[in-house]
């Protein structure tokens, strides 16, 4: 393409960009907030953010994001055949200047999608038709994407020292887009009871959530890496995903897997820079989810400990092992069955809670009257559930009151999207 139809076309852009800004009632009312600020200064910061969407990993994501709309619209018939996408091998040196706009809906959103600021998916887009309308009463993507403190965050004295190991959560979007990799924040989440202090790192677009990994809470290996013990692995699984569930009753959140840990402030930033735009595409993925897979876990050594487990009777010591391999032995019959049977009722209690909120489910897995006595952390609740979008938060907020009605229990909740995984290690 020569350089004046180049420059022509990207006009065009321009001016249609333009035009959509002018006429968009939904940014007007977001940029209402600025108007205490001179509005030179607001419009050059803007355009500042713009040149940055631009840049080399955001345009990649934006022309990604742009291509997967106009190949939905093409397969639905929306684009006539003779118009084609701007894909380089369908340029040419006597391209049409006069190109015919997308349809609205579409060409408006896939510079918002870049710029987080959307409600329209990635893979695979919805139909026009099915598209929620926002409303006071729908949530959608602006709820969580907005300029606002999902939590209150706090100033932190110092930042961690360059040799401390940290332990990372997930991410979200952040409030701004002035983050610039520091930790020099921080939240405190799970109320007076369990309060949990997560430091955060905010760098572009991105909220990350770590903490210090404390030098008291794990060995080094032969490696210089540090490991855990099985009871400290045991407890710190359960408090992985209660942090977890914390976080994302009030944001939209990519968690990573148990135990990620990476060494350093500097180690962490270059984690980050390296997979920014598979966190934003991650981010999209989580925000249009609506499969969400529930895992209930038990540890039956913390239940049998409980003042309600108490033994009636010692009377029938034996051993269950013959009907269920794997189980333990030297254990009170009358106990252990007092034991699944607790366990079969908290898991039916928890799923009849659940399928209020979904619009269908299926379950993988229910603890049986007969099951074992284990070890460790055992599944007394594998479901998926369909919830819609609306429903999203008020599901995770009953995960966590969940949680927490049935705390003495130490159950532990662990909420997955089947789609979306992603890890800093890989």
């Amino acid at each position: 393409m020569k350089d004046d139809t180049r420059r022509h076309l990207s006009l065009l852009i321009l001016n249609e960009l333009a035009e959509k800004i002018k006429g968009n009632e939904l940014l007007a009312r977001r940029l209402e907030m600025f108007t205490d600020l001179p509005v030179d200064k607001v419009a050059q910061a803007i355009i500042n953010q713009f040149e940055y969407l631009l840049s080399s990993d955001l345009r990649e994501l934006i022309i990604h994001l742009i291509e997967q709309d106009i190949a939905f619209e093409q397969s639905q018939s929306i684009i006539p055949p003779d118009v084609h996408s701007f894909g380089p091998e369908e340029r040419s040196e006597d391209v049409k200047l006069e190109l015919p706009p997308l349809p609205e809906e579409k060409t408006e959103t896939a510079p918002e999608i870049a710029a987080g600021r959307i409600e329209e998916t990635v893979s695979p887009p919805s139909p026009p038709e099915e598209v929620p309308v926002v409303d006071s009463d729908t949530e959608s993507i602006m709820e969580h994407f907005a300029v606002r403190e999902a939590f209150p965050t706090e100033a932190i004295d110092s930042a961690p020292a360059p040799d401390e190991w940290l332990y990372l959560y997930g991410f979200s979007y952040a409030p701004d887009s002035s983050g610039k990799g520091e930790i020099s924040k921080r939240i405190r989440v799970g109320g007076p009871e369990r309060p949990s202090e997560i430091l955060i790192m905010d760098y572009g677009d991105l909220r990350i959530f770590l903490r210090v990994l404390p030098k008291e809470q794990y060995a080094l290996d032969k490696s210089g890496k540090p490991t855990l013990t099985a009871q400290k692995s045991s407890q710190m699984k359960l408090e992985h995903e209660r942090v977890l569930n914390l976080l994302r009753s009030e944001d939209v959140l990519v968690p990573v897997p148990f135990w990620s840990i990476i060494h350093g402030h500097e180690g962490t930033l270059g984690s980050v820079e390296r997979k920014y735009v598979d966190m934003l595409r991650a981010l999209i993925d989580v925000h249009d989810a609506v499969d969400w897979d529930v895992d209930v876990m038990a540890f039956d050594d913390i239940i049998m400990q409980l003042p309600s487990m108490a033994d009636t009777g010692q009377d029938r010591v034996a051993t269950r092992s013959s009907r269920h391999p794997g189980g333990r032995s030297g254990v009170d019959v009358r106990k252990m069955e007092k034991i699944i049977f607790r366990e079969k009722a908290l898991a039916q209690e928890i799923h009849n809670e659940l399928i209020l909120l979904a619009g269908k489910n299926k379950v993988d897995y229910m603890v049986r009257l007969d099951s074992a006595i284990m070890g460790d952390w055992k599944s007394i609740l594998s479901a998926r559930y369909h919830i819609g979008k609306e429903k999203r938060r008020t599901f995770c907020q009953t995960i966590v009151a969940l949680q927490n009605k049935h705390q003495e229990y130490q159950l532990m909740f662990k909420v997955t999207n089947p789609i979306s995984r992603f890890s800093f290690l890989d």
